[in-house]
């Protein structure tokens, strides 16, 4: 089945298992997202978007991309004056370019991780200096398309759900992780309509 078919089913599937879901699938569908081929490029804008703004996130790798061409041989080269003119913390730059060195050295280092589990994928990309369970769960639903991952962690997740279900307080982790188990095995697209719904996606 096509991506596009599939997530059309999910959409289908997660109105019937979540009425109040639904209803916001049904105003913003179709949701439309594609696979992303370039692994170093998906992973340091994930690792550019960690614990800032969406909008900062994005001027940042912007700059990052204008000036490297996400050449992972250009990212180990970069200076102190370019990292600072990127707008780069000192801590991701040095996360960037440790990755960056994973790739010059072996340019198919993780061609193998659509192959693995979710699990061993986040094991895999964790071991990685500056990867976290976050962003190794980005890379699973926007990279790699999984259809059923949950990123409990997440403010924009969290923000929306206050807002779909009326919650005056948010939920404990565990509640949160509690309420997504009725999506599975859509979670992702349950979480791509959330995260549509706060025109906030990340990056």
């Amino acid at each position: 089945m096509n991506t596009p078919a599939l997530i059309q089913k999910a959409e289908k599937e997660l109105s019937k298992l979540d009425p109040k879901l639904g209803a916001l699938i049904e105003l913003q569908k179709p949701i439309v997202h594609q696979p992303q081929g370039d692994y170093f490029l998906s992973l340091c804008r994930s690792i550019v978007s960690q614990q800032v703004s969406v909008a900062a996130a994005a001027a940042i790798f912007a700059r990052l991309e204008a000036t490297t061409g996400m050449k992972p041989e250009i990212v180990m080269e970069l200076s102190d004056e370019e990292i600072k003119a990127i707008g780069l913390s000192r801590s991701k730059a040095t996360y960037i370019k440790d990755l960056a060195r994973h790739f010059i050295d072996n340019l198919a280092v993780y061609n193998h991780l659509e192959q693995q589990t979710d699990e061993e994928v986040i094991t895999e990309l964790t071991a990685i200096k500056g990867i976290g369970i976050w962003t190794a769960q980005m890379f699973l639903i926007f990279t790699l398309m999984r259809m059923d991952v949950f990123a409990a962690d997440d403010v924009g997740l969290q923000r929306a759900m206050k807002q779909l279900y009326g919650w005056k307080e948010l939920p404990s982790k565990q509640e949160l992780m509690n309420i997504a188990e009725h999506w599975r095995p859509y979670r992702t697209v349950a979480s791509w309509h959330l995260w549509k719904s706060l025109d906030n996606t990340p990056a």
